[in-house]
């Protein structure tokens, strides 16, 4: 072997080895309709930690963000080869984790509201007022104030949003979505985003108005 056929051999094997560029959604779906599994591995990979951070953002709870996160995928999982392409497939799974989120949240909502009307069944009242009415939620400036300051207050204020404002407030200020991206994912005209998002941060302002005037 000559001088120059060594160098191209060298050059060969210190080449960086390329891999295959990724593969785009709509790809990924058509392989995954055609009995291609892996691409269905793929797209959770590429979107389980976005599905995992608005679950959380939602609920405000690890294993139940957790679980929703897999309810989501096996929702998407049942219905992927129905899904058509009217809209994005990234707007299509966050229609199906936003509703996700907002079922989990009237279930429990109803589950607390369920206990605090059946507390008054029992002979003790005192009992019943200190161990089974709904939690107080009502913001309190000094506990957040102690605790990473403005993070938690703003968590706490989103937390006492409907089911619908606290949705549409984290999709437009905390994920940056446009309101037609909203409108998508909620199946509403982009004059009820508006409205709506009007309300949320009114809501807002009124709940942080102990902390923005102290």
């Amino acid at each position: 072997m000559n001088v120059q056929d060594q160098e191209a051999v060298v050059e060969r094997e210190s080449a960086p080895t390329q891999r295959p560029a990724p593969r785009k959604d709509d790809e990924l779906i058509a392989a995954f309709k055609d009995g291609d599994h892996t691409a269905f591995q793929e797209l959770v990979l590429k979107y389980e930690q976005r599905v995992y951070n608005h679950c959380l953002r939602m609920v405000n709870d690890d294993v139940e963000s957790y679980d929703l996160t897999q309810e989501v995928f096996l929702k998407v999982f049942r219905k992927i080869k129905n899904y058509e392409h009217t809209y994005s497939f990234y707007t299509w799974l966050y229609r199906i984790t936003v509703n996700c989120c907002i079922d989990y949240l009237r279930r429990k909502r109803r589950h607390i509201q369920g206990v605090s009307l059946s507390a008054g069944t029992t002979d003790d009242p005192g009992e019943n007022g200190r161990e089974q009415d709904i939690p107080d939620t009502t913001f309190v400036p000094d506990t957040a104030l102690l605790n990473r300051e403005l993070d938690d207050v703003l968590r706490n204020a989103i937390g006492q949003l409907s089911e619908k404002l606290r949705s549409i407030i984290i999709l437009k200020e905390v994920e940056g979505f446009s309101y037609e991206e909203i409108a998508d994912v909620l199946g509403c005209s982009r004059g009820t985003v508006k409205s709506r998002l009007f309300r949320a941060r009114e809501r807002l302002k009124e709940l942080l108005a102990d902390y923005v005037n102290s």
